[in-house]
């Protein structure tokens, strides 16, 4: 997200896997892994709490342009991919379909957890590679990224006042999780066991029965 100052000077960051904003009176007890915090006109502070510190922030003066970020590389939005965008970034490719979904650059915004999800609703391999995809599957592909984000958003919404109590760490969507963390465990369709394996170094969780 990018923050905007009266000045034209903005800021870019990232939250990545730990990191949350908080708003309040500038007298609220700081809380220990509190590494920016940000003065507003209104007398409160935007806070920036982050316990593994993995977050990044980058400093863009005005008229400058943003060279530090990379956010000019990341992929389309995966709301706004179509059949055409989909068969030129995966249709050549001979990477496995997991590691297509997770490149930024192609789509952003595709998590580990979200990748298995839409390889298991789209009934396709996670290993399988794009070259090998059919239209058929690339058709499925393009409508079930943004039906399964969409899905896991609307179930992770929550009031303003849970996120403060939580710092944003309570996920309401774990328990709609049908595939990611179910190795061993059976799938809900067909009543085979998840399978699990490393690709591209990352986890994958899948059914061998219902995806071909």
């Amino acid at each position: 997200m990018t923050l905007h100052f009266k000045s034209g000077d903005s800021v870019v960051l990232h939250l990545r896997m730990t990191g949350c904003l908080t708003i309040g009176p500038k007298d609220t007890p700081t809380e220990k892994h509190t590494h920016v915090v940000f003065a507003l006109d209104n007398g409160e502070e935007l806070r920036y709490e982050d316990t593994r510190r993995f977050g990044k922030f980058w400093y863009i003066e005005n008229g400058t342009p943003d060279t530090y970020s990379g956010k000019d590389k990341l992929g389309t939005e995966p709301f706004d991919i179509t059949l055409d965008y989909i068969k030129m970034k995966f249709g050549k490719s001979k990477k496995p379909l997991k590691e297509l979904l997770l490149d930024q650059s192609i789509i952003a915004g595709i998590g580990n957890i979200y990748s298995d999800g839409i390889c298991f609703a789209a009934k396709i391999l996670p290993e399988k590679s794009g070259c090998d995809l059919s239209e058929t599957e690339l058709k499925r592909l393009c409508e079930i990224i943004p039906e399964q984000l969409m899905y896991f958003i609307d179930k992770n919404r929550t009031t303003f006042e849970e996120y403060a109590l939580t710092k944003g760490k309570h996920y309401r969507n774990t328990p709609f999780l049908q595939v990611y963390g179910n190795k061993g465990k059976r799938c809900p369709i067909c009543g085979e066991m998840f399978n699990g394996k490393t690709i591209s170094d990352r986890s994958s969780v899948y059914c061998v029965n219902c995806q071909k």
